[in-house]
């Protein structure tokens, strides 16, 4: 799990410099690792792609888990809840959030053909960036309470900052 998790974080992280590079290149036109504005905005999605599909996956594989253990062992059916409710904060504004993305990428080719003009393309653009950096705050907030609820679920205990033990 924390594999996994310390993954999406350093995606989480590459994909936002990556959009926000893409970005910079669009309204300053310079070349980022050899490569115009256009290629460098595909490798950014993609890789933004790649990084949202595995968040999602997380939380659907760490909800099977909690699924499985909670009917297996017979454990508190709460925790299976709470699961549920996290994917349900989390993947609406992730889902949105892809969208967006994509329509950035969209919309640069429709700026490249002369279809739209620049300045669209630029504030959805900005509107996207902003909206990037909301989403990962509540993914980051959904980690937290995930890894809370196994936590508490497997009966692991952890030490605060103070050095005090405490059983979850």
């Amino acid at each position: 799990m924390y594999f996994f998790m310390i993954i999406i974080y350093l995606l989480t992280g590459a994909s936002f410099l990556a959009i926000v590079i893409t970005g910079a290149q669009g309204y300053l036109g310079f070349q980022a690792l050899g490569v115009n504005h256009p290629t460098f905005a595909l490798l950014s999605s993609i890789l933004y792609l790649f990084t949202e599909v595995l968040v999602m996956f997380f939380f659907v594989g760490t909800g099977v888990s909690v699924k499985e253990h909670v009917r297996d062992k017979g454990g508190d059916p709460d925790y299976h809840r709470r699961s549920v409710a996290i994917k349900r904060k989390l993947y609406p504004p992730t889902l949105v959030n892809v969208l967006l993305v994509m329509s950035v990428f969209v919309t640069g080719g429709a700026v490249d053909t002369g279809l739209l003009p620049g300045w669209a393309h630029g504030l959805l653009f900005l509107f996207t960036i902003a909206h990037f950096a909301r989403t990962i705050r509540v993914q980051h907030r959904g980690l937290k309470e995930n890894t809370r609820i196994i936590w508490e679920m497997t009966g692991v205990t952890m030490t605060d900052t103070t050095g005090k033990v405490e059983k979850l």
